[in-house]
């Protein structure tokens, strides 16, 4: 029996991509050197396989880690603020503990907190950096 990936054990779909395309320019240059009687076609193999392939895997690797596409710490960090303001409230007293309860649920439950508030109040977070989840009133 397989086990799931990890996360970090998933390939990248642009990985994947990219090295489809290398493999296919790789082949389709050394084959073709091969149809045109070059006798140091398999030179080709060596190169596309052994310096292109990897490079270029490693490049969008490199990008991928350098923070040029949102991290997962973002949302991390962005659930590590809407856990922050729930438990702020409920300390001043404006959630009771039912409340609390629901809404430390459904926050735990969702991926992000824009998908928390959407579906605690019906309608998207506010763009000007409101808070993540829905004063009692608003229900």
């Amino acid at each position: 029996m397989s086990r799931p990936l990890s996360h970090s054990a998933r390939p990248d779909p642009m990985s994947a991509v990219v090295s489809a395309v290398v493999t296919a320019a790789t082949l389709v240059v050394a084959f073709g050197l091969l149809a045109l009687d070059v006798e140091w076609f398999w030179l080709a193999f060596v190169v596309g396989f052994g310096v292109v392939l990897p490079a270029a895997v490693g490049l969008v690797e490199y990008d991928r880690r350098s923070g040029n596409r949102p991290a997962t710490t973002d949302r991390d960090g962005e659930a590590e603020t809407a856990l922050s303001t729930l438990r702020g409230r409920y300390a001043r007293g404006e959630l009771s503990d039912v409340e609390f309860e629901r809404r430390l649920e459904r926050l735990l439950e969702t991926q992000s907190v824009s998908s928390a508030d959407t579906r605690e109040t019906g309608k998207p977070p506010d763009e000007n950096g409101g808070e993540a989840l829905s004063w009692p009133d608003e229900q």
